[in-house]
C-alpha cells in the first residue's frame, strides 16, 4: 500500500498528520454523495490510530481536493493475518447540515426567491449559503418540519438548481463545476470506457398541466394539450405527463414543458470512464485536471468512434496516489464529422485552425483572413489580425457569438423545426426581408427608436393601459382622452387653446362652463365663465358664489357679514359708499351723492326735496311746491332748541302760549 503524509486529523487536542493512511479516495455525485475513504495501518506506538474514531474532522490541505473538511461517520477494523487496520469513511462536513432540524412549515407562500428561502435554512448553523445565477420566484407549497438537508434538496428541485460544496459554505448553482479543458483520449489517458444506455424514462410525446388544470390547447393555435419531440416516431410514441401547479399563464407552461420535455426526449445515456490522472505524471496538465463533479470533459477514443462533450455526474479520484480515475459521464454532446463548426476545449496543446490563411472556404478564396479554434471557441480575423467574429466564449461569463462590425445573414429563412421554443417566433421562418422588415410579432419589453412607421406612414397612436413619461416631453400631440390622477402642471409658456380642440363635450364648452380661449400657467382669458360654484379661499377667509348668491366673510351663506341673493338683495355689517346712489334709476326715488353730500328725493322727473350741505350748516328745502312739516292730521310737530326766522317771512302764524 502507499503513504501518504498530507491527509490531516483535526482533534481539540490538535492537528495530527496521518502518516500511515493509505487507499484515500474521494467520491464526488451532482447533488448526491460526496464523502472520502481510505485504510490506516495499525503501528506500534502510533498514537493517531485509536484517534480515529466516528465523529472526529478529517482535512485535506490547501491545494489538494480543494482543501475540503470532511466528519468520520463510520469506522470498521479488520485484521488479515498480521496486518490490522481501519477502514474509515468520512463525509463532506457540509453533510452536517442533516443534524439540524428546521420546525417551521410553509403550507403556501407567493414568490418566494431562493435567498429568502435559504436564509431560512441557514438560521441557528454554522452554514452559510450563497447563490450563483438567476432563479426565478417560486411558490412553496407545504415545505418544513423536516431535516434542513433535506429541506435544501427539496428547494433545489422546486428551484432547478444544483448544489456545490466548499467546506461550511453552500451554493445553489444553476451549474456546478466548469469547462477546464479536460479531455480524456484513448491511448494517453483514457484506460477503459463502459456505455451504458436505457429508455426507461424516454418521452417524445409530453402532456403539460398547470395550476388548475392549465394546459396550453388553444394557445397559439394549438388543438392539442402535449407537444411532440422532433424524434417522435409515430409508430413507437413515449408518452407522459409532466404538472407544474404553479404556472398560471400558457406562455409559460409551453416553455417549462418544452424544457421538461429536452431532458427525456432521447434515450437515457452514460458513459463509465477509467482514466489516468496526468497532472501526478507531470505538472503541465494540472490545469487541466478535473477538479470537482459537474466538470466538463472531452471524450475521443477513435476506435471505437466516440468524440463528445460530456459532464462528470460521478467523480472518484486518489488525490495523492498515482492510481487510476474514474467518472460517470452523462448530458454529453455528440461531436460528428459532419459538423461546419469544429470543437476544441483549452485542453488542445495548439489552436487548430481548419482552413488556411488564404481562408478558402468551400473552393472559394475571399480574403487574406483566418479561422481558427482555440480553446474559447472559434474565431475569424481579418488580414490585419484583428478579432472580428467569436463564436464560443467571448467574454467572463457570456457565451454566444459575437460580431464586431459585420453582419448576421441566414439565407433561406429559420425554420422552426431549428429553434427551440419555435412558438415564440410566431412560426415564421423569415425574421427579417431584404428591405429590414420584421415579418412576424415582436414581444419585447422595450423599444427604443428614433423614428416609427407602420408601413409608409409615421406611428402617431399608441395604445397602452399606462404610458409613463418620467422625464420626457410629448410635443405637437393631440390627446383625445386624458385622465389626470393628481396633478397638472404646466410652464410657463404653456398655454391651453380651445380652438385646436375638437368634439368639445357640451358641459365643457359651448355653451356652458368654461368659453377660455386661453389658459397658461397665470391666466385664464375667458369671455364667459358660467354654472359650477366659486371658492376662493377658506373658513372665514373666503369669497364664494353658488346657487344662494354672492358673499364673503363666512363659508355659509346664511351667516356671512356681507351677502348678494339672487334676488338681489344686500345684506352688509358696514361700509364705505362713493359717487351716486339711487334706490331705482327713474321715476319716485331717493339719490344720495358725494356732490355736496345731497340727498334728493324725485317724483318722477320732479326734486321735491333737497336736503344738502349748505357750507357751515345744512339745509332742507323743497325745489318744487315747497315745504311741509308734519301733517295735519296724524301726529305732532316738536320744535326743539332755537328757532330764528330773522331771515323768513312769516305767515299765516297765530302765537299761543300756554
Amino acid at each position: 500500500m502507499e503513504v501518504t503524509e498530507n491527509l490531516e486529523l483535526w482533534t481539540e487536542s490538535g492537528r495530527f498528520v496521518l502518516e500511515y493512511a493509505c487507499d484515500i479516495r474521494v467520491r464526488e455525485v451532482v447533488n448526491g454523495e460526496y464523502y472520502a475513504s481510505f485504510d490506516y495501518l495499525l503501528v506500534q506506538d502510533d498514537p493517531r490510530y485509536p484517534m480515529l474514531a466516528v465523529g472526529v474532522e478529517l482535512r485535506f490541505p490547501d491545494g489538494v481536493a480543494r482543501g475540503q473538511r470532511f466528519k468520520v461517520r463510520k469506522v470498521t477494523e479488520i485484521r488479515k493475518g498480521r496486518r490490522i487496520y481501519k477502514a474509515v469513511e468520512a463525509h463532506h462536513i457540509a453533510f452536517g447540515l442533516g443534524q439540524y432540524y428546521y420546525d417551521g412549515y410553509i403550507d403556501f407562500a407567493a414568490a418566494k426567491t431562493l435567498p429568502e428561502m435559504l436564509a431560512l435554512l441557514g438560521a441557528d448553523t454554522p452554514y452559510s449559503f450563497a447563490v450563483q445565477g438567476s432563479f426565478a420566484a417560486q411558490d412553496i407549497f407545504e415545505w418544513g418540519e423536516d431535516t434542513r438537508y433535506n429541506l435544501l434538496q427539496k428547494l433545489r428541485q422546486l428551484y432547478n438548481a444544483e448544489i456545490a460544496f466548499d467546506n461550511c459554505e453552500i451554493t445553489l448553482t444553476s451549474r456546478k463545476g466548469a469547462n477546464r479543458g479536460t479531455t480524456l483520449r484513448y491511448n494517453q489517458n483514457l484506460i477503459g470506457i463502459q456505455r451504458n444506455t436505457h429508455d426507461m424514462e424516454r418521452i417524445t410525446r409530453l402532456y403539460g398541466y398547470g395550476k388548475n388544470g392549465l394546459t396550453i390547447e388553444g394557445y397559439g393555435g394549438r388543438t392539442t394539450k402535449y407537444i411532440d419531440s422532433p424524434y417522435l416516431d409515430a409508430n413507437n410514441v413515449y408518452e407522459a405527463k409532466a404538472e407544474f401547479s404553479e404556472i398560471e399563464s400558457q406562455a409559460a407552461l409551453l416553455a417549462e414543458m418544452q424544457r421538461h420535455l429536452v431532458k427525456y426526449e432521447l434515450p437515457a445515456l452514460s458513459y463509465d470512464i477509467d482514466f489516468v490522472q496526468l497532472e501526478k505524471i507531470d505538472r503541465i496538465y494540472e490545469t487541466l485536471k478535473i477538479v470537482e463533479a459537474g466538470d466538463t470533459v472531452t471524450v475521443i477514443d477513435d476506435i471505437l468512434g466516440y468524440t463528445f462533450d460530456a459532464r462528470a455526474i460521478e467523480y472518484e479520484y486518489y488525490p495523492f496516489e498515482p492510481k487510476r480515475g474514474r467518472v460517470v459521464l452523462a448530458n454529453f454532446r455528440e461531436m460528428k464529422a459532419a459538423d461546419y463548426i469544429f470543437q476544441a476545449t483549452v485542453a488542445s496543446k495548439k489552436a487548430i485552425s481548419y482552413t488556411s490563411n488564404n481562408a478558402i472556404l468551400k473552393g472559394v478564396k475571399y480574403d487574406d483572413s483566418l479561422t481558427l479554434v482555440d480553446g474559447l471557441g472559434m474565431k475569424v480575423t481579418d488580414s490585419s489580425g484583428s478579432e472580428r467574429v467569436r463564436l464560443g466564449q467571448y467574454g467572463a461569463g457570456k457565451y454566444g457569438l459575437w460580431v464586431d462590425g459585420g453582419a448576421i445573414e441566414i439565407s433561406g429563412g429559420l425554420p422552426n423545426a431549428q429553434v427551440a421554443g419555435a412558438s415564440v417566433w410566431n412560426a415564421k421562418t423569415t425574421l427579417l426581408t431584404g428591405t429590414g422588415i420584421y415579418t412576424g410579432q415582436v414581444t419585447t419589453n422595450q423599444i427604443i427608436a428614433g423614428t416609427a412607421k407602420i408601413g409608409s406612414a409615421l406611428i402617431d397612436s399608441i395604445k397602452a393601459s399606462q404610458i409613463d413619461v418620467a422625464t420626457g416631453r410629448i410635443t405637437a400631440a393631440q390627446i383625445e382622452t386624458l385622465t389626470v390622477g393628481s396633478n397638472v402642471q404646466m410652464g410657463p409658456n404653456a398655454y391651453i387653446a380651445w380652438g385646436n380642440v375638437t368634439n368639445i363635450p357640451g358641459n365643457v364648452y359651448n355653451p356652458s362652463y368654461l368659453q377660455s380661449t386661453y389658459i397658461s400657467q397665470t391666466l385664464i382669458a375667458s369671455p364667459s365663465i358660467q354654472g359650477g360654484n366659486i371658492a376662493i379661499g377658506s373658513g372665514n377667509n373666503i369669497f364664494k358664489a353658488d346657487e344662494n348668491g354672492i358673499y364673503l366673510g363666512n363659508a355659509s351663506f346664511s351667516s356671512a357679514p356681507f351677502r348678494v341673493n339672487m334676488a338681489g338683495n344686500v345684506f352688509a355689517q358696514n361700509g364705505n359708499f362713493y359717487g351716486t346712489i339711487k334706490t331705482a334709476p327713474s321715476g319716485t326715488r331717493v339719490e344720495m351723492s358725494s356732490n355736496f353730500a345731497d340727498i334728493n328725493l324725485y317724483n318722477g322727473s320732479t326734486n321735491v326735496l333737497k336736503i344738502y350741505d349748505a357750507m357751515d350748516s345744512a339745509a332742507i328745502w323743497s325745489p318744487a311746491n315747497g315745504l311741509r312739516l308734519g301733517n295735519a292730521n296724524v301726529g305732532v310737530v316738536y320744535a326743539m332748541g332755537s328757532w330764528s326766522f330773522a331771515s323768513a317771512n312769516v305767515t299765516g302764524l297765530t302765537p299761543k302760549f300756554a
